[in-house]
């Protein structure tokens, strides 16, 4: 934090304080979380002379850099535009501004960027006055300096003439961090704060930057944020610390309030114990329940605190952390809950503890306990993506709504869930949403008009310049990650050339369409492709005379070099020079350059996904096994370029976790294979729980994930070592996990592969250890003849199950361990 008066120039009333006040609430555990980017510790820099500031200014880059941090700088004083140039106008700065006597501040932070190129991105704030230029070309002449490091950063501005400055931006800042915003979400970010100081300073112009690394975005980096929302309404609901928040803003962002919602919330007021929201996918489920989760969009449909749980499951998720996270919300929301956790869970024995399961534990049995002296208003969860779920961890958690829907001493919780298919699920108030659909005409309908000639797509100059989100600005830096282009061919016109950026592209008649053809045989928005800046992936988009490669109709395919496509009566041929390149390798006997770090990225968040959110931790171990980005700043680099591709809970920070949203990749099984392998290896380099402790999220992500990616790797045994390794302290949820890999052994391998029969053997064991001897001993009994004729009589797996049987007949309380 920099503030300063400048000694030619009028002096400014509210220096020193105004910065004073914006570094203590940066520096404040509760609101921005900082520590000072300074050796001596000191957050907030008087009156600095050029060279002391210079000298400050590298040290905290340095810093940063080697811990590989966001850096945040903020500066308040005055502040000087010649010609391309900004001027910071430190104490001793003289007057007319030039390079040798005055702090060239843009200049010099685009050249440290450059210098210490691991610095986690940048945050700046900046409250200058000075005069001679509007804040709108301010912005733009930073962005064209600054934005030649090609790093992430943000930059918040308010400038001002120097009359009329009077530290608006500062105080408003201070006052916004310090109290939240109900409608902010978990996190504060420039972009937030743009918004309301506009309406706080209108004798400032606040502009905003946000820049990826390679272009403006509207939207900055995820990481990139200043301080969690101290809003009370925010910290009290169950958004605050759920890992769901990010997706819940997402969803709600531009959310319409619908009467449905109203109905909703009625039946939750009138009694109904259990809500459905059902509907096919894209009918607006999880963003009605979303809206419900966050009052602060749906106008007068939801009361304030109207949750006191919200869940949004995914594949991948165990019963055990559905749980846990549930537990961890009703803790806060629930006066008295973490009491009767406590009572419910010493007064169980052995036994009871043996036999109850992550849900009896956390959920149920509290909530039993809880429920004789509740005279509150009901308590009310909400659960979404039950569909997402593997199938033995959907029907446990509707057995879990059943219980909390029938059980007569639950009758103070009411639940809402979203579903497509309701049939697991006991009898419930339905608000059945169907899909908005929308009229398009058939082709020719309607007057004749002139065929425009094939053209980029190029938004309109609205004259708020960086207000479109996503949009590529052409800066030089803009991503361009191996040359790929669309050589576009409609009759009657000129051939047209479309060099495909990275991402998204849609080909259509539509003025919405990336790249529009001219052509009245081609849909409006006719196919899609997507490019990784290696491979290329085309999905047609339902039109009407279909989408052909090679002269056959596709509904989606993966492009090659040289391919030609025919959409209506145009012609499209694919060119990719890295493929094209291959080729010539091959053609000549070179060796084939190794794949891009940014393609094997992509493609591990791609296969991760399948398994819900990664640790980045574990995502950056396998990155760098795999020859992609090998630290956690670079890997931040390449997500900030996918912008809403990848959703980012704790953005930012050591346990931050990422889940790749868009259309999966096309692999080869064996390329697939490779990458699983190197996720199964890093999540199993992180060290296992100890004792009772409470999982860290690395360590909940490789306990229910190692496994399963050690088996699609096709190292079997491995996976059945990483089960044994990554065992419950809950012996419910181990007789259950191993039930379910017992079954898919079976499906996949045969009923007497050696695979299926040790899974089957794991959930014998576990089931005795869960309290109930007789269903094991039942278990090992039907499995010895079925092993000993697939094995031998002497198998050491065969011995295995004998030794079992033995000591349950000798003792039904006991079983025995397996052999290490």
């Amino acid at each position: 934090m920099v503030a300063s008066q400048c000694d030619s120039l009028n002096l400014l009333s509210f220096l020193p304080d105004a910065g004073h006040q914006v570094s203590t609430a940066l520096l404040d555990p509760e609101i921005g979380g900082c520590v000072p980017a300074l050796e001596d510790g000191r957050g907030l820099l008087v009156d600095p002379t050029m060279v002391e500031l210079d000298d400050a200014l590298v040290e905290a880059f340095e810093r940063a850099s080697e811990d590989e941090a966001t850096l945040f700088l903020s500066l308040v004083g005055h502040g000087e535009y010649a010609d391309d140039d900004f001027y910071f106008l430190t104490k001793d700065t003289g007057l007319p501004v030039d390079s040798r006597r005055s702090f060239l501040f843009a200049q010099r932070i685009k050249e440290l960027l450059g210098r210490y190129s691991m610095l986690d991105g940048l945050v700046i704030l900046l409250d200058t006055c000075h005069a001679g230029i509007g804040a709108r070309q301010a912005g733009q002449r930073w962005l064209r300096i600054v934005g030649e490091a090609g790093k992430r950063f943000d930059l918040l501005t308010a400038s001002d003439d120097r009359v009329a400055a009077n530290g608006c931006f500062s105080r408003s800042l201070v006052s916004v961090l310090r109290t939240g915003h109900a409608e902010f979400g978990e996190r504060v970010r420039c972009a937030d704060l743009k918004r309301v100081i506009t309406g706080l300073c209108p004798a400032q112009t606040a502009v905003h930057l946000g820049f990826d690394g390679t272009r403006e975005v509207a939207e900055a980096d995820q990481g990139l944020w200043l301080a969690l929302n101290s809003s009370p309404a925010w910290r009290r609901s169950p958004l605050a610390g759920n890992p769901a928040a990010p997706t819940i803003e997402r969803l709600t962002a531009r959310y319409q309030p619908d009467p449905q919602l109203g109905e909703t919330v009625g039946h939750l007021l009138t009694g109904a114990r259990l809500v459905t929201i059902t509907g096919e996918e894209g009918s607006g489920k999880s963003t009605m329940l979303a809206a419900l989760a966050r009052p602060s969009v749906a106008g007068s449909y939801v009361p304030p605190d109207f949750l006191h749980a919200v869940l949004f499951a995914s594949r991948g998720d165990t019963a055990e952390r559905l749980a846990s996270e549930l537990a961890r919300q009703l803790r806060r929301s629930v006066p008295g809950f973490a009491d009767a956790e406590q009572t419910y869970r010493t007064g169980l024995d052995d036994v009871g503890r043996s036999g109850a399961s992550a849900f009896d534990l956390a959920l149920l049995g509290p909530l039993r306990t809880l429920a004789p002296q509740w005279t509150g208003a009901p308590v009310r969860i909400a659960i979404d993506g039950l569909d997402d779920l593997d199938p033995d961890v959907r029907e446990r958690l509707c057995g879990l709504l059943r219980s909390l829907s029938t059980a007569p001493e639950l009758a103070l919780v009411k639940t809402v869930a979203t579903t497509r298919d309701p049939a697991c699920l006991p009898p419930a108030v339905q608000v059945r949403l169907v899909m908005a659909g929308s009229f398009e005409p058939p082709e020719g309908w309607g007057p004749p008009v002139a065929d425009p000639a094939p053209v980029i797509q190029e938004p309109e100059d609205s004259g708020d310049w960086g207000s479109q989100p996503g949009y590529d600005t052409g800066s030089p830096t803009s991503p361009r990650i191996t040359p790929a282009t669309l050589i576009i061919d409609v009759p009657g016109q000129q051939p047209a050339y479309h060099e495909l950026s990275f991402g998204l592209t849609t080909l259509g008649r539509s003025r919405n369409a990336a790249v529009r053809l001219g052509d009245s045989r081609v849909s409006r928005l006719h196919c899609k492709i997507r490019w990784d800046g290696t491979n290329a992936w085309l999905t047609d988009l339902d039109s009407a005379n279909g989408t052909f490669v090679n002269g056959q109709r596709v509904p989606s395919v993966r492009l090659a070099h040289g391919d030609m496509l025919r959409l209506g009566d145009s012609k499209v041929t694919f060119i990719s020079v890295a493929q094209e390149e291959t080729d010539i390798e091959q053609g000549t006997g070179a060796v084939t350059s190794p794949r891009p770090g940014h393609a094997v990225l992509l493609e591990l968040l791609g296969l991760a996904a399948s398994r819900g959110p990664i640790p980045i931790s574990i995502l950056t171990a396998a990155s760098a096994a795999a020859g992609g980005p090998d630290r956690r700043v670079r890997v931040r680099d390449f997500l900030a370029g996918l912008g809403d591709s990848v959703s980012r809970t704790r953005a930012g920070l050591a346990d931050e976790t990422v889940l790749w949203t868009g259309e999966p990749p096309v692999l080869f099984p064996d390329a697939a294979a490779r990458l699983h392998a190197r996720l199964a290896v890093a999540a199993s380099e992180v060290p296992l729980v100890t004792g009772d402790d409470e999982p860290t999220l690395e360590q909940s992500y490789a306990a229910a994930t190692e496994a399963e990616h050690f088996w699609l790797a096709g190292l079997r045994e491995d996976a059945l070592a990483a089960l044994e390794r990554r065992a419950s302290h809950i012996p419910v949820e181990n007789r259950e996990r191993w039930a379910a890999w017992a079954n898919r052994a079976a499906r996949e391998l045969g009923d007497t592969d050696r695979i299926t029969l040790r899974c089957k053997a794991r959930h014998a064991t576990w089931t005795g250890k869960a309290g109930d001897a007789a269903g094991a001993l039942a278990r090992f009994e039907e499995l010895l003849p079925i092993a000993t004729a697939a094995l031998s009589g002497g198998d050491e797996d065969v011995l295995s199950i004998r030794n079992d049987i033995g000591h349950l007949l000798a003792e039904p309380s006991g079983i025995a361990e397996p052999a290490p």
